[in-house]
């Protein structure tokens, strides 16, 4: 605003027209005091091609439409494995997620002093999961903690209390789920 003025005396005293002022410094305040668009071609210059050529660099850039089916091996850099265990295998069943990844997610709430370990995608007997994860975390841990669950049975989660997401995720990649 300093600014502004000081330039606004400085016209005003040399006696240059106060268009010039307009153009140095304008600032549109809201939506219905800022200039009208004008079409493309006012701003920059460009070629509309269909050259199939000049398309395939246009491709590479574009996202997938559709997920690819995961590729085959046994190894991965990432770590990421692909899932082996059949349906009806167990009397329990994690389906992956769209992306071919564990379902295994951290909710923190509370202000990050609640944490709780989230399983969903899941089929069958949720209370034999429940009861197995429950076992396997208790021999992990031993005594020192106490394993508290929550089943939701209907939408086919399974919460389970506290940061376990990467043991239940090393559980659940060595039984192929």
């Amino acid at each position: 605003m300093a600014l502004r003025l000081l330039i606004k005396n400085a016209i005003i005293t040399s006696g240059v027209s106060l268009r010039i002022n307009n153009s140095i410094c304008k600032r549109d305040s809201s939506y219905r005091s800022s200039p009208i668009a004008q079409d493309p071609s006012h701003y920059t210059k460009y070629e509309v091609s269909s050259s199939p050529e000049e398309w395939k660099f246009v491709e590479r850039l574009l996202p997938l439409t559709i997920i690819p089916p995961p590729p085959d091996g046994k190894n991965f850099p990432s770590g990421w494995q692909p899932q082996t265990a059949k349906f009806g295998q167990y009397p329990y069943f994690v389906h992956r997620t769209r992306n071919h990844m564990l379902p295994v997610y951290l909710k923190v709430s509370m202000r990050g002093t609640r944490r709780i370990t989230q399983i969903n995608n899941v089929d069958g007997d949720i209370w034999k999961l429940e009861e197995a994860l429950k076992k396997y975390l208790q021999k992990v841990y031993g005594d020192k903690r106490i394993i508290a669950t929550k089943v939701h049975e209907v939408c086919g989660h399974l919460c389970i209390h506290g940061d376990h997401v990467s043991r239940v995720n090393e559980w659940l990649l060595k039984k192929g789920l």
